[in-house]
Order: C-alpha cells, then structure tokens, then sequence
C-alpha cells in the first residue's frame, strides 16, 4: 500500500506546485524541498503544507519522493538521494527526456532496496485539473511491492481523471522529439523567420487570413514559455537531432520543387502529407476544429 508521506524535491517551481496540490487533495502529506530558502517557505505557507531546507532530512522518511527539477540536473539528483532513501521508497521523476533518467533508474535499484517510476506529464504548470490529460508511465522496478504501490499509483491517476499511457524510453524521447520539440521548433522558426524578414509584426496582422493569426497565436502563447525546458529537450535528446536531419533533407527537397517549378512534384509531397493525415482519427473534425479556435480569437 502507498505510503502517505510525500517529498517534492523542487517543490516550489510551477510543476512541483501541481503536484503538490494533487497529491495533498488526495491526503498525502506533502514535504516540499527547493534550493530557494525563501521561495520555498512562501509556497509552502500558499498551499499550508511543510517544507524542508535540508535535502536529506526531506526525503529521509518519505514513502514517495518526486524530482521535479530541470532535466541536466535530474540524474544527479537522482543519484545523490538514492542512498538516503528508506527501504520500499518509491521514486519518481517528471523529466521530459527518459533514456539516461531511466538508464540511472535501473542502475540504481540493482544497489538500493527502493522502487523507481519515471513519469512524463503532457501539460504544463498552467493546468487547473488533470482530467483528460496524458500521464505518461515507464515502469522500471525495484522491491517485491513494486507491483501493488505502481498499481495503486496508476489507480489513484485514473480515477483523477489521468489518461494513462505507457511506454519504454526508446520509443518515448522518439515520440517526444516529435510532439514536443518539432512543434516548439516550428513556432520558434516561425516568429524568427518573419522578424528576419525585417517586416513589423503589428504591421502583418493588418494582412492577416485565418492561417496566420492561427499560426502566430500558436507561435506567441509557445514562446512565452519555459525557454530553458525548450532547450533541453531539443538540445538533450538524441533523437531530435535525427529528426533535424529529416527535416534539413526536407527542406532541401521542398527548395528544389519550388525553384524548378515542378508541379508534378508540389502534388506528390501534398498528397504525401494528405494521405499521412487522414490516418488520423480526428482527421475528419478538423477543419471544424479550425474554424472553433477561429471564431474564439473573433470573439476576443
């Protein structure tokens, strides 16, 4: 059975504020530990939970400990407090990158009597309520009771309303080179390519069909975010730079259609895509989809 006490290391970054929402309105009892003394007793005394100064004193006698910290730091953090946990502890991160994080994980319980879950949340610190969002779940091991605290774990998600999705690093940090860094990609592109263009922004939107203020809304509500985790998981994860060699390879193919004029080749990477696209289960909604997003921005 979980135990009750739960230690979020990074407890008062905005991840670690979900987290500790969630897991308190679910009755654990929340440790948070920070680096910032001070910021640390501040969130603490917003959400009425504890916090600790002392990283060792935090996780001594938790029965679930979570890292929610930046990626480069998370396997040394992990690393670091193995030793200092107690025997059935389950641990656990919220990285967006998981070979080398999960890789440390199984190294680990080989040494310490203590269970490891790698977790990966799709939404971000913004979010109100879980429900209908993605949890993505790697199962690495530990002790005997792995099984029946994972369970228990998975259980107390879904019936939060969680969408469980479970996988292996390999085929995760390649998915997420996808859903997540081409997309961060594309909009960062997107806005530095207009701005190269040296024409005003303010000045466009005066020129704007639905496609671009759809793009630049997108682009605009991207690049106020977390800038450092955008890095990272382009940056970190090797199969993101495959993916640029896709896309280099791409684009050159597409520069050489439109300069020679080649019609008959337009169509085949149209239909390309097209065909790839209605694979898609939403395929058919999402013209809808579209114009809904449209008619909000109108409204506004």
């Amino acid at each position: 059975m979980l135990g009750k006490n739960l230690t979020i290391i990074g407890g008062s970054g905005g991840m670690g504020k979900v987290f500790g929402e969630f897991f308190k309105r679910n009755g654990f009892k929340i440790t948070i530990y920070a680096r910032n003394l001070e910021r640390l007793k501040i969130v603490a005394h917003e959400f009425d939970i504890n916090y600790e100064s002392s990283l060792e004193e935090s996780v001594k006698d938790a029965d679930i400990i979570l890292v929610s910290i930046p990626i480069t730091s998370t396997v040394s953090m992990i690393q670091k407090i193995s030793p200092l946990l107690k025997k059935n502890a389950l641990l656990m991160d919220i990285t967006s990158l998981k070979n080398m994080v999960v890789n440390t994980m199984q190294k680990i319980i080989k040494v310490y009597p203590i269970n490891c879950l790698s977790l990966h949340p799709m939404f971000g610190p913004g979010i109100k309520d879980m429900k209908n969002y993605v949890m993505i779940v790697l199962k690495v091991g530990g002790t005997e009771n792995y099984d029946d605290l994972v369970n228990e774990l998975i259980t107390l998600f879904e019936l939060n309303g969680l969408i469980i999705t479970e996988s292996t690093p390999e085929i995760h940090d390649r998915r997420i080179a996808l859903t997540l860094g081409v997309p961060h990609m594309f909009n960062i592109l997107f806005l530095n390519l207009i701005r190269r263009s040296k024409e005003p922004l303010t000045e466009l939107t005066k020129y704007t069909g639905t496609t671009f203020l759809l793009q630049k809304v997108f682009a605009e509500s991207i690049i106020q975010r977390e800038r450092d985790m955008f890095a990272e998981i382009q940056i970190e994860n090797q199969e993101f730079h495959k993916v640029l060699n896709l896309l280099e390879s791409l684009i050159k193919e597409y520069k050489t259609i439109i300069q020679k004029k080649n019609i008959s080749k337009f169509n085949q990477i149209f239909d390309e895509a097209l065909d790839y696209s209605k694979e898609d289960n939403d395929f058919k909604d999402s013209y809808r989809y579209f114009y809904d997003f449209m008619k909000i921005l109108k409204q506004e």
